[in-house]
């Protein structure tokens, strides 16, 4: 759950995962607590109103969609509208399910370094596995799914050291086989009983070791070469 891209559905993400938003928010954050970080790919401003609850930072936002950048600023976020407006080097950044948007997104890892200090953590969510890319992956404009070996590959090309790789969401890994075949319906209560019932499960497994076989996503954290 939690990849799509418009405005509807990022709202219903907001009000319905909130167990699944808070628990990605920690996972990011682990290495990035006490800095100053960009959030690449803001949305909404979701998840940088619990990084600013969990960890009392206030991150700074890039988001290029104009409509989305406005309700981010408006949610008292600074947001950039694009990557030339930032003059200014960050411990860290995070990022959520938007590299998998980009089609040059080894372009975009080099353009994310050059605006890290020396040392610093990036850390990054994507969706994983081709074999579970769906419609739903096309209509929301994924270029791609990421397997473990090529977004280390790619992290080590554009000037990263990966720190940490592993999936997340195991059993999120089996509802993206069922959207495969069946297709993707929009529907706020899908949402709400994923996270109150199988994300928790899901989550549990993760810790058990599943994250280290498979899941809907990939957790990366990596730094910056000097």
């Amino acid at each position: 759950m939690g990849d799509y891209s418009g405005v509807e559905e990022l709202l219903i993400i907001e009000k319905y995962l909130k167990n699944y938003n808070h628990d990605l928010v920690l996972k990011l954050s682990e290495f990035l607590k006490n800095k100053e970080v960009l959030e690449f790919g803001a949305g909404i401003g979701t998840l940088a109103q619990i990084w600013k609850s969990q960890t009392g930072i206030s991150p700074e936002c890039l988001e290029i969609d104009p409509n989305l950048c406005d309700v981010v600023t408006q949610r008292g976020f600074k947001c950039y509208s694009n990557l030339d407006a930032i003059t200014k080097k960050y411990d860290g950044i995070y990022t959520s399910n938007v590299l998998e948007h980009i089609e040059d997104d080894i372009a975009a890892l080099k353009n994310l370094n050059s605006l890290l200090n020396k040392d610093a953590i990036i850390a990054i969510y994507v969706p994983a596995f081709m074999l579970l890319y769906s419609g739903l992956d096309i209509s929301v404009g994924h270029f791609r799914r990421y397997g473990k070996a090529e977004i280390i590959k790619k992290l080590e090309q554009t000037n990263f050291k990966i720190i940490r790789c592993h999936f997340s969401d195991s059993l999120g890994f089996f509802v993206s086989i069922l959207i495969r075949i069946f297709g993707y319906k929009k529907n706020p209560k899908n949402f709400h009983f994923y996270d109150k019932y199988i994300y928790p499960l899901s989550s549990l497994l993760d810790r058990l070791g599943a994250k280290y076989f498979f899941g809907k996503n990939l957790l990366i954290i990596a730094q910056k070469l000097n």
